[in-house]
């Protein structure tokens, strides 16, 4: 290569000559692309219009004929002109094509035969559009005389049928009577002829009646004909049907006749009066036959038009691959002229890489960059290629040079410099408060202060060395006794030390013998070493455990303080959820009232010790039972429980109610397993609980003073409850119509009536609780049946046991009875 010119330049003259070649493969790629531009052009700008052109027409074409059977199935004239909307518009797109400057290439013969077909069609869609608007018109007509005759048959059946039941009275009455013994001679042969009379009417009515139900039978048959030769069968048994009434009405009296030849006269209208039902069903026939002839003529042209395109678009399917084979041929030409050129290419690039790239530029470069590799080791004496060249590479070989010199005096000036920063660092670690420690990757110290000698060994001298093992350090502490936790367990407790020291974590705390406590914080090092900071926190531990024994004494007080709180309210106090002041609110809420009936009764006969343990026994089942429901315990007044539910946690006021009367049932039944435990403890009569329940708007929150205040409800919402407990009966749950409203999908309730309760104006009504319907099975289902002479409703339910033993005692006499009256024993007359 020529020396004068440098590396720069050397490697310039070595890109123009390659980017020769690289040109010439450019004009060859050049060339190649507008030949296959040209046929491109051919085949998009041509060919590939018209194919897409007609394929689109067919496509639009088989759209218009889908959408025809929505039109033909239109029902009114609103849908009819939607569905022709769609039609048009598919009808306008084929317009457009046919329009596009881009389809001009068509033939004329293909054009125009096109265009015949396309016209053909637009005007069978046209004939198919009025052809349905005047089958919607006949429609409407036929749907009028059909709503005059259900009209008429609806009257007409009425006043047969009451006539007819009327009749129907009366010879049941005159039965009745010819049957009682009593009568006179001549009242009883007044009844027989007045008998044979209403028998003779009743049959003739039947028989109108079925005639007429005949013919409009008939008439709404002729509505759904298929064929013109249906209609006229229709139309011949109709005549029949009128004839044999006509000849029914001969027969009967004045009134019925008046009735009937009314009634064939109306017939004769929708037969043959003007727009009578069987022409208006013929013409309806005629033009669906129509509509559909025309039909089947837009699939014969759609069927035409797809042939034609199908012509077209092979035509241009044969154009496009003369096209391709041309455009493969140029291809194949270009593509031997460019691999001859990549050749000359890579072989002038060998040759530019093999004499100056590999033997001058790289040989000289790799001996540079070994005294670099070693001057950036270390070794900042290596030796050093000469600049024997003025081109880049002898520049960069002065330049190491230079720099060569430049680094040995640096390095010495930072020697220095790294013996005055040690020498600082010594002196703030040893005047740090804190114990400072720094083992190596092998464990062995480094470098500690004098605090953390103190703290590691502060009653014996120890001199810890350079280099000593972090195990050997914290055996000897160990085994002077000065931890805690170590003592009787050395070795094992010097293993979890090793581990922790491996692998340390968060921050630990050791205790050391005399009371100290001592915060141990280790990090591992990049270089796999650790340093760690011990410090005293004794004063710290001693004021945490002070704390931790007022937390612990106020926690006991607070738990002892729940006990007098409901649940809800003691959480939501002490979450900070609700504040403790004077403060109350409008809610609506389910209201639970309940007390033990006769307790006062109950109290005189028991000692007060006995009487103490009776009544927290029931309050605390019935406590568990509410708390359990999530339900908020108001207050305990002596045996009577008060409890409401959303408040201050709600689920929602439907789900409020259904938990509070789910609550009831549960303590109901809970109460008849508390009846047999106090029987078996000698408690003659066993207590009755009644509950109360109301859901209503109350108001809740804390009343009183700011000294003494207490969390409860007040309003008229609380008050019924309370007069729904005082009005029900012993065992049973009494809600009021709101609660019930809210669960009777969820629980059975019977209802009770309207009651008057105090300091209400309006009467109330209320509804006894049975059970959820899960709960109930058959044997609680009510017993009803109903015969011609015997009618049962017993609601098995809703009963107490005494109601339900006088119902088995009045079935068992009724039985007896019936069993004796079918023995012969008793006559009808015989009580």
């Amino acid at each position: 290569m020529i020396k004068t010119f440098g590396v720069r330049g050397n490697l310039l003259l070595s890109f123009i000559g390659i980017s020769g070649f690289a040109i010439l493969t450019t004009g060859a790629a050049i060339y190649s692309f507008l030949v296959l531009q040209i046929l491109l052009d051919r085949i998009t700008e041509q060919r590939m219009p018209m194919a897409l052109t007609a394929q689109e027409l067919s496509y639009r074409v088989e759209r218009s004929i889908a959408k025809t059977p929505s039109l033909l199935s239109a029902k009114s004239p609103q849908e009819r002109s939607q569905s022709w909307d769609r039609i048009s518009f598919e009808i306008e797109a084929i317009d457009r094509l046919l329009l596009l400057p881009d389809n001009q290439g068509f033939a004329s013969d293909t054009l125009n035969l096109l265009q015949n077909h396309l016209g053909l069609l637009r005007a069978n869609l046209f004939s198919l559009y009025t052809l349905v608007g005047e089958r919607i018109e006949l429609a409407d007509r036929k749907q009028l005389i059909l709503d005059q005759m259900h009209k008429s048959q609806e009257g007409i059946l009425i006043v047969l049928d009451n006539w007819i039941t009327s009749v129907d009275n009366n010879v049941q009455r005159l039965n009745t009577t010819l049957k009682d013994d009593r009568i006179s001679v001549e009242d009883r042969a007044v009844s027989e002829k007045e008998l044979i009379k209403s028998l003779t009417l009743s049959t003739s009515l039947q028989k109108t009646l079925h005639s007429i139900t005949e013919i409009y039978f008939i008439l709404f048959e002729i509505t759904v004909a298929e064929t013109q030769e249906e209609i006229d069968l229709f139309e011949l048994r109709m005549q029949w049907s009128l004839e044999s009434l006509a000849t029914l009405s001969d027969s009967v009296e004045p009134q019925l006749k008046d009735l009937i030849s009314a009634e064939i006269e109306r017939f004769k209208f929708f037969v043959q009066g003007e727009k009578n039902m069987p022409s208006l069903r013929a013409q309806e026939i005629n033009l669906i036959a129509s509509s559909q002839s025309v039909e089947q003529q837009n699939i014969s042209l759609s069927d035409e038009l797809t042939k034609v395109v199908e012509i077209i678009v092979g035509d241009s399917q044969r154009d496009i691959s003369e096209a391709t084979i041309q455009a493969h041929a140029v291809q194949r030409k270009i593509s031997i002229i460019l691999f001859i050129i990549v050749l000359m290419s890579l072989a002038s690039s060998i040759l530019i890489v093999w004499l100056y790239v590999d033997r001058n530029l790289i040989a000289r470069l790799t001996a540079l960059s070994s005294s670099m590799l070693a001057i950036a080791g270390g070794n900042l004496r290596a030796p050093l290629p000469g600049p024997d060249s003025r081109d880049e590479i002898g520049q960069m070989a002065a330049a190491l040079v230079t720099f060569r010199d430049t680094a040995i005096e640096v390095e010495e000036n930072n020697l220095r410099d790294i013996e005055v920063a040690r020498r600082r660092l010594v002196d703030a670690i040893e005047n740090s408060s804190e114990g400072f420690v720094f083992f190596d990757e092998e464990d062995r110290l480094v470098i500690c202060n004098t605090r953390y000698r103190e703290l590691l060994h502060p009653d014996a001298e120890f001199e810890i060395q350079p280099g000593t093992r972090f195990e050997s350090i914290v055996r000897t502490a160990a085994e002077s006794g000065h931890i805690v936790e170590a003592q009787g367990r050395v070795e094992e407790w010097v293993a979890e030390r090793m581990a922790l020291h491996i692998d340390p974590g968060e921050p630990r705390i050791q205790q050391r013998r005399g009371g100290q406590w001592i915060l141990i914080t280790e990090r591992k090092t990049g270089e796999g070493g650790t340093v760690a900071i011990y410090s005293d926190i004794t004063d710290l531990k001693q004021r945490e455990e002070e704390l931790t024994r007022k937390s612990n004494a106020l926690e006991q007080l607070s738990k002892q303080l729940a006990k007098y709180l409901s649940p809800q309210v003691y959480d939501s106090i002490f979450s900070g959820k609700q504040e403790v002041k004077l403060d109350s609110k409008r809610k609506r809420l389910t209201v639970f009232f309940s007390d033990l009936i006769d307790f006062t009764k109950t109290a005189e006969r028991l000692e007060s010790e006995d009487l103490t343990k009776l009544l927290n026994h029931y309050l605390t089942e019935m406590s568990e039972i509410a708390l359990a429901h999530g339900a908020t315990i108001d207050k305990y007044v002596g045996d009577a429980i008060v409890i409401f539910f959303g408040d201050p946690e709600s689920r929602g006021v439907k789900e409020d109610a259904v938990a509070c009367v789910t609550m009831a049932i549960a303590m109901r039944k809970r109460m008849s397993d508390l009846e047999k435990i106090w029987m078996e403890s000698g408690l003659e009569k066993p207590l009755k609980c009644r509950m109360g329940i109301n859901t209503g708007l109350c108001t809740v929150g804390n009343f009183g003073s700011e000294d003494r205040m207490d969390y409860t409800i007040i309003g008229s919402g609380v008050n019924l409850a309370a007069r729904l407990e005082n009005a029900c009966p012993p065992g049973e749950i009494l809600i009021s119509y709101e609660t019930y409203a809210h669960v009777k999908d969820v629980i059975e309730c019977q209802p009770v009536g309207q009651i008057e309760v105090k300091g209400f104006t309006e009467p109330v009504s209320t509804h006894r609780v049975i059970d959820l319907y899960e709960n109930l099975t058959t044997e609680w289902q009510p017993i009803r049946a109903e015969l011609k002479h015997v009618r049962l409703d017993i609601d098995v339910g809703s009963m107490t046991l005494e109601e339900r033993q006088e119902a088995v005692t009045v079935l068992r006499e009724a039985q007896e009875r019936l069993t004796q009256m079918k023995e012969g024993h008793l006559h009808p007359g015989q009580s």
